[in-house]
């Protein structure tokens, strides 16, 4: 996949986990909160490890 489509990806799944917020009870949020984090920082990880770059400039 290419960088753009991951970026995107990752930013709507950050956004649905803050969003999702209002939808939690409160006390449900503290482990809501940390699956959330690890799964909104796996997201942005892969879009900056496995996406690919649109244009590769050449090697001097």
């Amino acid at each position: 996949m290419n960088r753009n489509t991951l970026s995107f990806l990752a930013l709507a799944v950050s956004m649905l986990f803050g969003a999702g917020f209002v939808a939690v009870p409160d006390a449900a949020r503290s482990g809501y909160a940390a699956i959330g984090g690890v799964v909104v920082a796996l997201a942005w990880i892969a879009s900056g490890r496995f996406g690919r770059r649109e244009h590769v400039l050449p090697r001097r």
